[in-house]
């Protein structure tokens, strides 16, 4: 409606411009038409008192005429009638005109007062006798057209508003119907396409630039539609991708875990058989033998559940999760390996509860994958530090503002950082650390996506990763999860 009441308003001042020119140009074909007449009038009115005044001179003489003529000029009308007397230069008439009168032509003048015209004359000569013997000049006033201006002004005034008042309704209604209806449908679509619904179409109803518009809008939306299409199950392929990458390299840990798992177990079983031949020998002591059989058997089958629960695969799940626990649930997983090289894993946690919103298996796979990197790292009988410990939102560098990569709104985080006292790496090194399949340990002993995974698992829970590293000092690396909101 706004557009409509543009477009009339714009037609507006064009539309009353034409008025007012017709206008004017009226007025002033009524001026000439008016002056036309007047000239004519005036020129019939001497020559019908010059034929007069001449067959009166014919007639009974000079004297007669000359006082019908004086008593002509004493009369009170719209115009004046005088008698001119070629014989007497009485200024009174221009000496062209009265040269022209003399030769017995009838001629028109007027007047000027300062510029301005004054009184039209109309001069006729009167003969008598066979020869110009005067003239008759019947003169008036220039017309007073106020009055007729004034009239016209009021009635172009009242033609003027009727005609603005009748296009302003005409171009509301129509604009309403040509314009409005179309646009407003175009903008319900606009929204719904702003709101996600691609599947907004409008009906184009007009062969007009309108009806183009909305059949390319919808031209457009058919392929965004199937560009999202295509977006969607590009997106859907790719995280399956990821998934099955992540899948891999648990499995990948997993294979690295199997020794060191068989190790572990054959102490229980070796534990396990010995009780069971002492209680075919010493049924007396049974009841001890078979307890003792059992504690072990637990141990193995925790230790067994362990690696399955890891290796399973399982579909992402966000949920309500301690990260202390999840750390805590990983180290016994680990304790094999870490022993097999001689490497103490050691934990700390510096806050009793640390709530996150996060995938279990993620988080735990990220930490995994964290601390068989800092196992390796190690020399014989070092020691792995895992600390756990409250942090505050991300800090602000010169190339990544506080609020662009942090978690959005957060008040603070939980840093789980993994600490070995290996050789550490130079900055080349570091740069690239993760990088997907970039290793700097030979081909067969890692897939080179540890660090690659653990980066993009993190990013995906809303935290981000630190790593600091130089030669002779070894490594640290943290991870920043947000904390659950209360």
């Amino acid at each position: 409606m706004r557009l409509t009441l543009k477009l009339a308003l714009a037609v507006l001042p064009g539309a009353l411009l034409v008025v007012a020119a017709a206008a004017l140009l009226e007025l002033r074909r009524d001026r000439a038409e008016f002056e036309a007449d007047q000239r004519s009038d005036d020129q019939a009115t001497a020559g019908a008192f010059a034929d007069s005044m001449g067959k009166m001179w014919d007639a009974v003489g000079e004297q007669p005429v000359r006082r019908a003529m004086d008593r002509l000029a004493t009369f009170e009308a719209r115009y004046r009638v005088g008698w001119i007397d070629l014989a007497r230069a009485d200024g009174a008439l221009p000496a062209r005109e009265r040269a022209a009168v003399a030769r017995g032509q009838a001629i028109l003048w007027r007047e000027t007062d300062g510029g301005r015209p004054g009184w039209l004359h109309a001069v006729s000569p009167v003969r008598a006798d066979g020869r110009v013997v005067g003239a008759v000049d019947v003169s008036e006033p220039p017309p007073d057209l106020r009055a007729h201006v004034r009239r016209t002004i009021r009635a172009t005034l009242v033609a003027t508003l009727a005609l603005a008042a009748t296009m302003m309704l005409m171009t509301l209604l129509v604009g309403a119907w040509v314009v409005g209806g179309p646009i407003a449908g175009l903008i319900s679509q606009a929204r719904r396409v702003a709101a996600g619904d691609l599947g907004a179409r409008s009906v184009p109803r007009q062969q007009d630039e309108l009806g183009e518009l909305t059949r390319e809008l919808n031209g457009m939306l058919d392929r965004l539609e199937g560009a999202a299409a295509e977006v969607q199950a590009s997106t859907r392929q790719r995280f399956d991708a990821l998934e099955q990458l992540r899948h891999a390299e648990r499995l990948t840990t997993v294979g690295r875990l199997a020794s060191s798992v068989a190790h572990e177990l054959g102490t229980p079983l070796n534990v396990v058989t010995g009780r069971a031949r002492l209680i075919v020998e010493d049924e007396r002591e049974a009841k001890t033998h078979a307890r003792i059989i059992i504690d072990q058997g637990e141990r193995m089958t925790k230790i067994i559940r362990q690696l399955l629960d890891y290796a399973r695969r399982r579909p992402p799940q966000k949920g309500e999760q301690d990260l202390s626990q999840l750390a805590a649930d990983v180290l016994p997983l680990l304790s094999t390996l870490a022993s097999k090289k001689r490497v103490r894993l050691e934990f700390h946690a510096e806050v009793a509860n640390a709530p996150v919103t996060a995938d279990a298996t993620q988080v735990q796979q990220a930490l995994t994958n964290l601390i068989v990197n800092a196992i390796q790292a190690s020399a014989d009988g070092a020691t792995v530090d895992v600390t756990l410990r409250a942090a505050g939102p991300r800090r602000a560098t010169p190339d990544r503002q506080e609020d662009g990569d942090g978690p959005s709104g957060s008040t603070g985080t939980f840093e789980l950082a993994v600490r070995d006292h290996g050789p550490g790496m130079p900055p080349e090194v570091l740069a690239r650390v993760f990088e997907p399949f970039f290793t700097t340990k030979p081909i067969g002993e890692s897939t080179g996506l540890g660090l690659s995974v653990t980066h993009d698992i993190v990013d995906e829970h809303g935290g981000w990763i630190e790593a600091d590293s130089a030669p002779g000092r070894g490594s640290r690396f943290s991870m920043f999860l947000p904390r659950r909101a209360a």
